[in-house]
């Protein structure tokens, strides 16, 4: 299955791919020493996103996320990819600041066609997200 949707930043990347239903905030839900999601109650509460292709619905603020993505990025603990449903401002900026290609405004609901364990190939230079293994 292919998807084709909106660039937000350039670039190719493949890997597994990890899924929340809850917006995302790099300042609060990250552990940036470990890349897990740290908010208790969490849909990926312990859960990694370092590696993988980070699939949901947007960001949530807080203009500090884009450093503290960049924090992360050092020391390996960012995803791979993104993949959103529809991107907020700040969110945008993690992406770019720190050369994550991503993706949003595809034209299927990603939260509905995967799944947390698909192989996804994604390439956001196009655009298009191909979901080449379902997990």
């Amino acid at each position: 299955m292919i998807l084709h949707g909106k660039t937000v930043k350039k670039g190719q990347v493949e890997g597994e791919a990890i899924v929340s239903q809850i917006p995302f905030s790099y300042l609060g839900d990250l552990n940036v020493e470990t890349g897990t999601v740290a908010p208790v109650g969490h849909d990926l509460e312990g859960q990694s996103i370092a590696g993988k292709i980070f699939v949901f619905p947007t960001g949530k603020g807080s203009t500090v996320g884009p450093y503290v993505a960049n924090m992360a990025k050092k020391l390996g603990n960012t995803p791979a990819g993104m993949i959103c449903v529809d991107v907020e401002p700040v969110m945008a900026m993690v992406a770019i600041m720190n050369d994550i290609p991503m993706v949003h405004k595809l034209d299927q609901n990603p939260l509905e066609v995967i799944s947390t364990g698909d192989f996804i190939k994604m390439d956001a230079t196009e655009g298009t997200v191909e979901i080449v293994n379902k997990g």
